[in-house]
């Protein structure tokens, strides 16, 4: 065999490149296009706004903005000048030629991101070429490279896989402390490996800060050292990667108020809860692991989760200092009140490195019934294979809001209208080009946009003082839309706290408020159509797919409609659509 065939290199750049690719067919989902201005992503927005306030080449690195880190929307920052270089910018004066070029602004973020995610599995690989088969070395690249919570958010122009990545490159240099079963030292240089460890652990932190609980990883990883060198090493370590976070993240200098207002609010926003969207769910410790099984694949999630209990019980260090980080991030996230799939990303590396360890280990043994955990372990790839590429064409597909809007568009008369069921934001049909604008815009010009729509026309309930405006507002329907859209974003979370009895009063009003347009909408329309009815419950990974329902008002109501062009049988269920 050539000696490049049984290069790591070799192996781990196919694995990377192949990961790349899967990451970057689907990638230009959501972004803007003829009928929608904004991203349907709706963090993008204001990542890319953030990152504008950041001019690497006049030294300016305070974006204003310490929810995370700096170093993303300083890539960020540097993908958008890169890509107006190479004549990507705004290739008209108009608002739709500048949010066209916004929207080439976030793919540039999101190739970012792609990269990142495919780099996850190389290092992954590379960590398990040391430790175990070759088999197992790529079943773990494999699991990362295939896990389809990973492949999706490898899509999005977010902070998660990049700080995911930089956490894991910080693990692959601390393991490198640990000798392998065939070392009897760790790899040299020693004291190069620490601090390298310590340089990612801290870049990770400088893009999420939670990055710098790798280090909990290098540490242990230390006790595989000399005592003479144990405490020079993490210290070396501790100190690379606090300098790395500074130099990442100068706020905690250049604008100290303003960094230490939104990290406290983003501590007290992770311990309070998200509005009412995981209000009456269970513990995060019980939600995330709903949320790995959805990001992986059941079966993949245990067989990873079997490979890191069996690595613990066997006492091999290099597990037991992954566990070290593994077990307080969970315990991190899993006592918050937030519980985004995204939270659990750099768990996802770490049970990859489980599963591709208990494969390999399972091939070695010569016993043909350890061969059954290489036959589950590639059982659960493919699992995890089928649901990225089911997530993959979702991606592919129009969005179901742009094609329930579509549908209205083409059916609609001048004056048909269709009403909203709460304010227009990234889950709202996309009925006019600005649906989608961040709530930091002001509601009046929001709001502006929702009136001027035409063909057709889009309905919402303001009062004269728009401040007392609520969500659920039965009073839209006393001006007989034809129509009334909603998505699943809009519906799911008040239907789950209908069943639970001691709510707060503000919430136990919206419940009340929904139950009631329910009812009317139920008493007065019927169900049109169905759209993106197969797509996942997870809240962030539901970006992708969300339920849309169409209901149209009966033909021998009471009360007529405005009069549409549309005819259906009133009595017919929803038509589901792709």
């Amino acid at each position: 065999m050539p000696a490049f065939l049984r290069s790591a290199w070799f192996w781990g750049l196919a694995l990377f490149l192949l990961a790349l690719g899967i990451r970057l067919v689907g990638i230009g989902w959501g972004l803007p296009y003829d009928i929608r201005n904004q991203s349907l992503h709706p963090d993008e927005p204001v990542i890319w706004s953030v990152s504008q306030r950041i001019e690497p080449s006049k030294a300016r690195f305070d974006p204003g903005f310490y929810n995370y880190g700096t170093l993303y929307l300083t890539m960020v920052r540097v993908a958008t000048d890169m890509v107006n270089a190479y004549g990507g910018g705004p290739r008209a004066s108009s608002a739709k030629a500048q949010w066209d070029a916004i929207g080439r602004y976030h793919l540039a973020g999101r190739i970012l991101s792609a990269a990142a995610g495919a780099g996850i599995a190389w290092v992954v690989f590379a960590i398990l070429w040391r430790r175990t088969h070759w088999l197992g070395a790529a079943a773990g690249g494999l699991a990362a490279a295939l896990a389809p919570g990973l492949v999706v958010h490898s899509r999005f122009q977010t902070v998660d896989i990049v700080a995911a990545f930089l956490l894991s490159v910080s693990l692959l240099y601390a393991l490198k402390l640990i000798p392998s079963d065939t070392e009897t030292e760790a790899t040299t240089p020693t004291l190069k490996w620490a601090m390298l460890a310590g340089l990612f652990a801290g870049l990770s932190a400088g893009t999420k800060y939670t990055g710098f609980l790798a280090l909990f990883t290098l540490g242990v990883a230390c006790l595989a050292l000399p005592a003479a060198l144990r405490w020079r090493a993490l210290g070396a370590g501790v100190g690379v990667a606090v300098a790395a976070f500074l130099i990442t993240t100068p706020g905690l200098f250049l604008n100290t108020a303003k960094f230490l207002e939104d990290t406290t609010y983003e501590m007290r926003h992770t311990a309070t809860g998200h509005g009412i969207v995981f209000m009456g769910t269970p513990s995060g410790f019980i939600y995330h692991i709903a949320n790995l099984s959805a990001g992986m694949g059941p079966l993949l999630l245990m067989v990873g989760g079997a490979g890191l209990i069996a690595g613990v019980i066997r006492k091999k260090l290099w597990i037991i200092a992954l566990v070290a980080f593994a077990v307080p991030y969970y315990l991190l996230i899993g006592q918050a009140e937030v519980k985004f799939f995204r939270y659990a990303i750099p768990l996802i590396p770490v049970l990859a490195l489980g599963a591709g360890w208990l494969i390999g280990q399972c091939h070695r043994q010569p016993d043909l019934k350890w061969k059954l955990g290489v036959a589950a372990g590639i059982f659960a790839l493919g699992g995890a294979a089928s649901r990225s590429i089911t997530s993959t064409f979702w991606m592919l597909d129009p969005d179901p809001r742009d094609q329930a809007a579509r549908d209205l568009k083409q059916l609609a008369g001048p004056d048909t209208t269709v009403a909203v069921v709460k304010d227009p934001w990234f889950w709202t049909v996309s009925l006019f080009p600005d649906t989608a604008l961040p709530r930091s815009v002001r509601f009046e010009e929001r709001n502006r946009f929702r009136a001027e729509a035409t063909s057709p026309k889009v309905l919402q309930y303001v009062p004269e003082n728009p401040e007392e405006r609520v969500e659920w507002d039965v009073r839209i329907l006393d001006a007989k839309p034809d129509y009334v859209v909603a998505t699943s974003f809009e519906w799911d979370d008040e239907q789950r706290l209908a069943k639970i009895a001691d709510l707060p009063p503000a919430i136990r009003a919206g419940v009340e408020r929904k139950a009631a347009f329910e009812a009317r909408l139920r008493a007065e329309y019927d169900g049109f159509r169905l759209y993106g009815e197969d797509g996942p419950v997870i809240h962030d990974l539901m970006y992708i797919r969300p339920r849309v329902w169409i209901w149209k008002r009966k033909t021998d109501s009471a009360t007529p409609s405005s009069g549409s062009s549309i005819t259906s049988d009133p009595n017919e269920e929803p038509a589901p659509t792709r």
